[in-house]
């Protein structure tokens, strides 16, 4: 099968584009005992300004430390992927990111990002973050798709879909409830030769350990 995924990953190495080291994705599995980083974790999701436009019910409620367990149970699984995004210029986290319904048959995932840290946004850390993503998804895990979807009032989500390479593949009108207004969720699909022609990454993995220590 000439696509048929790698999917062979330790669960204790980093990740980052070597052409922009600035931003770096360290999996749940690494950082499952921080507390000082569970806390922030919590934080994000409970901001409704942070979570609002990724137009999830389940984070439109208020969440607790078991919202945070099961997410590093659910983030530390083979085909459910969760990284946080280490900013390295201040040494601090500021989001998390996904790959997501890893799929070995269909060659397949969906993916997901949030910038938690409202110091952050805004300032194009996205772009940079997908193409790590992708990059990691498409070389490294020999995935041929990656799907996403976002809400269509995120503007800056969807400007960052088209220059990372994705298609608009679909829209779920007035999918989503958002200060009690209706609105269209847009899904957005790329494939690895879609990827690959429209950037250049060159990503590299390294073991976390002494060589590397995330401290905030």
């Amino acid at each position: 099968m000439k696509n048929q995924v790698k999917f062979f990953y330790n669960q204790d190495m980093f990740f980052y584009d070597q052409n922009f080291a600035n931003i770096k994705l360290v999996p749940f599995s690494v950082m499952q005992n921080d507390k000082n980083l569970r806390s922030k974790y919590l934080n994000w999701l409970n901001d409704l300004e942070v979570v609002k436009l990724i137009a999830s019910p389940s984070l439109l409620e208020p969440k607790g430390p078991s919202f945070i367990e099961e997410s590093f149970d659910r983030f530390t699984r083979p085909d459910s992927l969760g990284f946080f995004v280490w900013y390295e210029p201040d040494k601090v986290f500021i989001g998390t990111t996904k790959l997501d319904k890893i799929c070995i048959n269909t060659s397949s995932a969906w993916d997901g990002i949030m910038i938690g840290d409202k110091n952050y946004q805004g300032r194009g850390l996205s772009i940079v973050i997908y193409r790590t993503l992708l990059a990691f998804a498409f070389t490294k895990l020999g995935l041929n798709r990656v799907s996403s979807g976002c809400n269509e009032n995120n503007i800056q989500m969807i400007k960052t879909f088209y220059r990372a390479g994705y298609k608009l593949e679909g829209r779920f009108r007035q999918a989503d409830l958002i200060d009690d207004e209706f609105s269209d969720h847009l899904y957005f699909g790329i494939l690895s030769k879609d990827f690959t022609s429209a950037n250049y990454v060159k990503i590299k993995l390294e073991r976390c350990g002494k060589k590397f220590v995330f401290n905030f």
